[in-house]
């Protein structure tokens, strides 16, 4: 093992007893998936230089080139009183907020469910996977450092956190950081000092938003973020409607 990788594995094991960290790989999260049915153990952290498949919600890609982003899954005890991931998804998206500020001094917004924007792009993107029989949870994160050439399909959305990092340094900080601001709101998880800091920093409410919902597109206002993290969107007849997953987009407000 050279010396880089020494100093990396003793900086980010501060905070985890396992670290596995890739040159390449498919997904950090599959890695996590394999470690955890293969009978690994809670916490561990998975780190990649890139990856080849990298997802996102909903089955889409995340776009993961070398040297432009943090890449990395985090493998938690799951919390027994929670059935889905919508609460988790918003406690992962405080944490990983708090550590690109503490970072870096950059502050981001929320869009709900589980991405963080900045200057209207997304910089940011995350994806909880409970594993029921192993009774853990994939905390999955991906943040765009610098802008990789992004693609055609994404360009018009996509940000980055406008940083360069040339010798890894501060994505190992920044991977450290979330490791540690993921593992407090996983001791508060349920607390709701930390949906009140999720509506905060949202970037949605009280904004018009198209959403949908089995198939169907729908629109309303932005009203409110329950306490399990569903988002509350009034209609068009003033009726409120609950989300626990699904995709929004935001238009200007006409209310």
């Amino acid at each position: 093992m050279d010396d880089r990788l020494n100093k990396r594995m003793a900086m980010l094991s501060r905070e985890v007893a396992e670290v596995r960290i890739y040159e390449e790989t498919d997904s950090t999260n599959s890695e996590a998936k394999r470690y955890a049915v293969s009978g690994g153990r809670a916490p561990a952290l998975f780190l990649a230089d890139r990856q080849t498949a990298g997802r996102g919600r909903l089955g889409r890609s995340f776009y993961s080139p070398e040297g432009t982003g943090l890449y990395m899954s985090l493998l938690l005890p799951a919390k027994a009183e929670l059935t889905d991931t919508v609460l988790m998804t918003s406690a992962a998206a405080v944490a990983v907020r708090r550590a690109i500020l503490s970072v870096t001094g950059i502050d981001t917004g929320i869009k709900w469910v589980n991405d963080l924007y900045l200057d209207g792009r997304k910089v940011c993107g995350i994806l909880c996977e409970l594993l029921g029989t192993e009774k853990m949870i994939i905390v999955g994160v991906g943040i765009n450092l610098s802008d990789g050439g992004f693609p055609e399909d994404i360009a018009h959305i996509a940000g980055s956190l406008g940083i360069t990092d040339p010798d890894g340094a501060l994505r190992d900080t920044l991977a450290a950081r979330c490791v540690k601001e993921l593992t407090s709101v996983w001791e508060t998880l349920g607390d709701g000092d930390l949906i009140d800091e999720y509506k905060k920093h949202s970037t949605i409410l009280g904004n018009e938003v198209i959403y949908t919902e089995n198939g169907v597109s729908r629109s309303g206002l932005a009203v409110d973020i329950d306490s399990r993290g569903r988002l509350i969107i009034e209609d068009a007849e003033g009726i409120n409607r609950v989300l626990a997953s699904g995709e929004i987009s935001v238009r200007p407000s006409k209310r």
